[in-house]
């Protein structure tokens, strides 16, 4: 098969090529590498559900958020799909050991994005699919149906894969956990003070 997959059994028959299926039971957490977070929501994102991460301003901390998951996985050997609505992640800003068990899709419309995650749900093999529609325009994520968020909180009840949604602002519907980066910092926030 060369080039890029052209139907969704080959796109299959890739992923399970790259990623051999590995037994993964529904229930428990994964750790986000964010202690206040894993504390908040009780050990880390919880399998089988939808947890919103809103951070609206571009230094709020998302995108730490998502370096730090993503370090967390990669040292628990478990698989992580990003399904990017907006093409605003940059894997650059990520040490490239940490994107090897990544897979990113980038979707033209966020009914591309909704259709991946549905179907990376589905698929079974990964411990944490993070939808991230920060970036989409605000008219097109209001437009969004409610009964899409309902599908995707369907598909994920009783599996063993977290949900992890990135949003500009409070968004998804009957989310069991919403948490909210408020602050933005500054690089001088973050320095430590000089042993005298």
């Amino acid at each position: 098969m060369s080039g890029s997959p052209s139907t969704l059994a080959d796109l299959r028959s890739l992923l399970a090529a790259r990623f051999p299926e590995k037994t993964r039971k529904p229930g428990g957490s994964v750790p986000t590498g964010v202690r206040a977070l894993d504390d908040a929501l009780g050990g880390g994102l919880p399998a089988g559900r939808l947890t919103e991460l809103v951070s609206a301003a571009p230094s709020s901390g998302g995108q730490t958020v998502l370096t730090r998951l993503l370090l967390a996985t990669r040292a628990g050997r478990q698989r992580v799909a990003l399904v990017d609505a907006a093409d605003g992640f940059a894997p650059e800003a990520v040490p490239p050991d940490a994107l090897r068990h990544l897979v990113w899709v980038r979707g033209k419309n966020l009914g591309q994005t909704f259709s991946a995650a549905d179907l990376l749900v589905r698929d079974g093999n990964y411990a944490v699919i993070i939808l991230d529609v920060r970036g989409v325009a605000e008219r097109a994520l209001h437009r969004t149906p409610a009964p899409t968020w309902y599908r995707l909180h369907r598909a994920v009840e009783g599996n063993a894969v977290a949900i992890l949604v990135l949003t500009p602002w409070a968004l998804v519907p009957a989310v069991p956990w919403r948490l909210v980066l408020r602050t933005s910092h500054a690089l001088a926030d973050c320095r430590a003070p000089q042993a005298a």
